[in-house]
């Protein structure tokens, strides 16, 4: 298993710099939104993006797949006549 360590630590850097101000347009958005009350509400749109962040994420975990370049097709060889 190769390690990107360059774009793993760039992720997270990203993530740092980023979350707070997710969090505040978050925040914001709930508030003008109207529903900074309704809990039930919130609670249901947190675990549906919980959801559909897990999602998201099964289609990143392939396998690797051989190219169909490198797979060589063979088909047996039947000389007229041969019996079983």
């Amino acid at each position: 298993m190769k390690t990107n360590t360059t774009k793993n630590l760039a992720s997270v850097v990203m993530l740092v710099i980023l979350s707070p101000f997710l969090a505040l347009a978050i925040l914001v958005s709930i508030q003008t939104a109207g529903i900074r009350d309704n809990e039930a509400l919130l609670l249901l749109l947190t675990l549906l993006s919980a959801v559909l962040s897990g999602i998201n994420g099964f289609g990143r975990r392939t396998s690797s797949a051989i190219s169909p370049s490198l797979v060589r097709v063979t088909t047996p060889t039947h000389t007229k006549g041969a019996t079983k």
